[in-house]
């Protein structure tokens, strides 16, 4: 599992169907390949325009993201895959007559999630998140973008790290149970 509980081995690498790529988060063993793997994409400063809003990146994040599921998928079709974007609390703020940066990202990457069987489309993930964080006092909370985001302001329903690692697992449990 990488990287380990003290933070070292990040970005190990796993098989994919180009040859060796490397994952922000991978559990994989010799017998299985990979069983488990976690991308994080990330925006922590918003754009350089009048606005103010978080939007940068979010096509070249997108095409990172479906390479890297369409590239694991292909080699290894049972592998549970989980993309997380990363973005500060500020992000759901910005609203005006369009959506927050936080609620055009949630749209936006809505079409990557929802791969609930090893046959579906190799280009998405069984699940997307973003994740928004608070710097100033650690707070971190993970909305599923399945869910509706609120036009502005913070989401209330998200989950906790421990609540979003649970969620990633039972969905790998759920894959590769053995249960009749």
């Amino acid at each position: 599992i990488k990287p380990d509980p003290s933070g070292k081995g990040v970005e190990s690498p796993s098989r994919a169907l180009r040859g060796l790529k490397k994952l922000d988060v991978n559990f994989s063993t010799p017998q299985a390949g990979l069983c488990l793997g976690i991308s994080l994409k990330s925006v922590h400063l918003p754009d350089k325009n009048p606005q103010h809003r978080y939007h940068h990146n979010r096509k070249r994040n997108d095409e990172e993201l479906r390479v890297e599921a369409a590239g694991y998928h292909q080699r290894q079709p049972y592998s549970v895959l989980a993309a997380v974007v990363v973005l500060p609390f500020e992000a759901c703020d910005d609203a005006d007559s369009r959506p927050s940066s936080f609620g055009m990202w949630v749209q936006y990457l809505w079409p990557l999630a929802r791969r609930s069987d090893p046959h579906d489309d190799v280009d998405r993930f069984e699940h997307v998140f973003v994740a928004l964080y608070d710097e100033k006092n650690s707070k971190l909370a993970f909305f599923d973008v399945t869910e509706p985001p609120p036009k502005k302001g913070r989401p209330k329903k998200t989950l906790t790290l421990e609540g979003f690692v649970e969620c990633v697992a039972a969905t790998y449990e759920a894959r590769n149970s053995l249960d009749f």
